[in-house]
């Protein structure tokens, strides 16, 4: 059974995460994705030996994720020869992808007007931190300043605390997602043309989608959308606290049915026909006495029994989980969301799956990132130099 991709040739000049795991997902889908780095060090994030406070000791699970199933070859693009190169790489290419500043790609020879010309049928996909206009456009960029620039930050913010950092990598993976997704649209366009052209994304500018919905509300009301301490929530749509100092969240249509579920799951029957919650309409009257009587509830039950009684509940709920809980989560390993992976070094290791999903040609995770400069020789091979040429060329750095 074939991927989508297959026989798509995507040469990848990108570092950390935003654009290498734009990349990573047309490898999960069988492109042939060709990772071009300097050495002796490569892409930065091979370096990381941490993750917040998580040591990475033997597995840079960081760098595998973007990078799985990908061929690298190590060259020099400041080398004249080694851009020559790279042209051959291009002129073989259907896909450019890269988060590398504009002007640092005009100074190696890789900009759009550059490969273009050696590739009209080229997708050339640039990941860019603000923009590529603006006052902002050249300035550095992570995910944290795109969550803080698009108002995102401060959507999720109780107001009383500092707006918190979202999960490492989240928002690069968000704005890869429609890196992704740009491509995907250029190669159909290409079918249908037969040209290639520029599609861009930046970390902001996916932010601001992300947050679009509070965005444009707040916006036609010219009132900013914050976030709210907790005894401000709604009772149907908040996370409660265990008497273990666990947490359970809770996201109740205000319905007679979901009410009635809920009070029966939580022995609670008496609350039905309250008359302070009876209706949909007297629950929001009194929200601020159902919130208390909710929070003390909650806490009066250890974590493992809430899981329990809400198990079989049809209205929406969720534990709060630990990542390392996903580990044997039937839910998430039935649907291929957590997958096994084989490591030389270390062994099996569990890893986060593909999740997009084609029922004829289905993608899959690729195996292991490859090592800096692994496929130097076999990719150059298959652009017609002999082992001579790359001989001579390792000889002048062109190549490593």
């Amino acid at each position: 059974m074939s991927a989508p991709l297959e026989g798509i040739k995507v040469m990848d000049l990108t570092q950390h995460a935003f654009g290498p795991r734009a990349a990573g997902f047309l490898a999960e889908m069988g492109a042939d994705v060709i990772k071009i780095e300097n050495a002796p060090g490569g892409d930065p994030a091979r370096g990381e030996d941490r993750l917040r406070n998580i040591p990475m000791e033997g597995f840079n699970a960081y760098f595998q994720q973007s990078n799985r199933g990908k061929r690298c070859i190590a060259m020099d693009l400041r080398n004249a020869k080694a851009r020559q190169v790279a042209y051959r790489l291009v002129q073989q290419s259907d896909v450019f992808v890269t988060n590398l500043r504009v002007r640092s790609l005009v100074r190696l020879g890789m900009d759009y007007d550059t490969l273009s010309a050696v590739n009209p049928r080229l997708i050339y996909a640039i990941g860019s931190g603000w923009g590529l206009r603006g006052p902002a456009r050249d300035r550095g960029a992570f995910e944290a300043t795109g969550l803080a620039a698009s108002g995102l930050a401060s959507s999720i913010l109780e107001t009383q605390y500092r707006p918190p950092l979202c999960p490492p990598a989240a928002g690069d993976y968000t704005a890869s997602t429609f890196l992704a997704y740009a491509i995907m649209l250029a190669l159909f366009h290409r079918e249908r043309a037969g040209e290639g052209q520029m599609v861009h994304v930046s970390l902001l500018g996916s932010m601001v989608t992300i947050a679009s919905c509070c965005l444009d509300v707040s916006l036609v009301a010219g009132q900013d959308m914050l976030g709210v301490p907790h005894e401000e929530d709604g009772a149907f749509y908040s996370c409660y606290q265990t008497k273990d100092k666990r947490w359970i969240q809770l996201a109740l249509v205000n319905d007679e049915r979901s009410w009635a579920e809920f009070c029966q799951a939580a022995e609670v029957e008496h609350l039905v026909n309250d008359p302070r919650f009876n209706s949909a309409e007297a629950r929001r009257d009194n929200n601020a006495a159902l919130l208390a009587i909710l929070d003390e509830l909650l806490l009066s039950r250890e974590y493992s029994d809430w899981v329990q009684r809400l198990d079989g509940c049809q209205f929406p709920w969720a534990p709060v989980r630990r990542f390392t809980e996903l580990a044997d989560d039937p839910q998430l390993l039935e649907n291929g969301y957590i997958v096994s992976l084989d490591d030389p070094q270390i062994g099996q290791v569990k890893v986060a799956g593909v999740t997009v999903e084609l029922s004829k040609t289905p993608g899959s995770v690729q195996g292991k990132a490859p090592e800096v400069g692994q496929h130097t020789e076999e990719v150059m091979l298959e652009l017609g130099y002999t082992w001579d040429d790359i001989a001579q060329m390792k000889v002048e750095g062109a190549i490593i």
